[in-house]
């Protein structure tokens, strides 16, 4: 087996789980990190001991020159990079879910790094959780007969958690192809997520090839909202759905079953090992040895269309047959055409704790070295600085 060369593109919190998973795998060595903030570099380069680092993305292809790159930027910033590491040689991107904003975005990453002879994965690592595994395998099996109906519950809006969710019963369904959408939103405040204009609740209906349905419905009801949770109606029987567990319900069940998942500790986690996962098999694909990765852009496209044909039917009252003929973000363009007026004024963003302007960056590196995590660090002295 070849080694390979990794760099990793946004030095924040997502980033130290590719990292995780890139340590994972012996055929794998990061070389080099870029980010425009010296300080998100730097901490990356003393943690994880990574001999290059370059503030741009294209600097870092031509001197680094590595085989994969990993584009843990915000969801704005996913295509840039991502046609960067391409243009600049990369032989395999995994950039961060959601895949994009807007299809144009979505499609250009696609069109890019198919140009390049780039391979092109989407971190949907959950695909790899014995959960969601077993659920799929059940399901080819026939445990629960034909599957009929999928029902998802989620929360934090629908680009971020939904985007798991839904890409999680597609898998778990064998990825059918959406055929229309029916949605509807809600937006008082003006929320956003990781600076991309979001709901403040929105549910919709997915209708697929051959009949079968899926609804889900972000931040209407909180009480049992997951990522990567979902129910699954068969005509036969019913599976429930999680990463690290997965219940049955089937003629010879007796009632509700847990299904045996045989996990150990490291298979319930879902950073570092399901990240090392994804890495292995596009390893199998880089090598010749398997044709499409689970994760592969393609097929993260799609979920993306879903979610982007949700709110198409929200702006346009209506059903939505695919493919979606809007190229741009519908939500976006909703409020701009003053469909969603907001009622409660102030631009707040859910993870504005994450934001790097104006922290103490001394404090900062002083409780990094102490173990403190990312996202506990940044959330600590937004409090400080912030005080509600």
């Amino acid at each position: 087996m070849e080694r390979y060369t990794a760099a990793i593109v946004g030095c924040g919190s997502i980033g130290n789980a590719h990292m995780e998973g890139y340590n994972l795998v012996d055929e794998v060595e990061v070389i080099a990190v870029a980010d425009p903030v010296p300080m998100a570099r730097k901490t990356y380069v003393d943690a994880y001991g990574i001999p290059q680092e370059f503030e741009t993305v294209e600097e870092m292809m031509e001197k680094a020159r590595p085989d994969i790159v990993s584009v843990c930027t915000w969801h704005l910033l996913h295509p840039a990079p991502t046609i960067a590491a391409a243009a600049g040689g990369a032989r395999a991107v995994i950039c961060e879910k959601p895949m994009a904003i807007g299809m144009a975005a979505a499609d250009s990453m696609v069109d890019a790094c198919e140009a390049h002879g780039t391979q092109l994965v989407i971190s949907h690592q959950r695909r790899f959780t014995p959960g969601w595994e077993k659920a799929k395998a059940l399901v080819e099996e026939g445990a629960i007969g034909e599957p009929l109906f999928v029902t998802n519950k989620v929360a934090d809006g629908l680009t971020n958690w939904g985007t798991h969710s839904i890409d999680g019963s597609r898998f778990v369904l064998g990825d059918p192809r959406a055929q229309w959408v029916m949605g509807a939103v809600e937006r008082c405040t003006d929320r956003y997520e990781r600076d991309t204009m979001i709901e403040d609740a929105c549910m919709g209906l997915v209708h697929f090839d051959g009949g079968l349905q899926l609804f889900i419905q972000s931040d209407l009801m909180r009480e049992g909202a997951g990522a990567g949770c979902f129910e699954i109606r068969g005509s036969e029987g019913l599976l429930s759905v999680s990463e690290t567990r997965l219940q049955i319900m089937n003629p010879s069940s007796g009632g509700w079953r847990e299904v045996d998942l045989a996990l150990t500790e490291g298979s319930k986690a879902i950073g570092g090992n399901t990240n090392a996962a994804q890495v292995r098999e596009l390893i199998t694909c880089l090598e010749g040895h398997k044709a499409k990765h689970r994760n592969a852009g393609t097929t993260a496209r799609d979920t993306v269309e879903i979610m982007m044909a949700l709110y198409e039917s929200a702006r346009r009252n209506r059903v939505i047959h695919l493919p979606l003929q809007e190229k741009g973000y519908p939500l976006q363009l909703m409020v701009e055409e003053g469909g969603l007026p907001v009622e409660v004024e102030g631009r707040y963003d859910i993870r504005g704790f994450l934001k790097r302007d104006g922290i103490d960056e001394a404090k900062y590196k002083k409780l990094w070295d102490e173990g403190m995590g990312h996202h506990q660090i940044m959330r600590q002295l937004h409090e400080e600085t912030n005080p509600s």
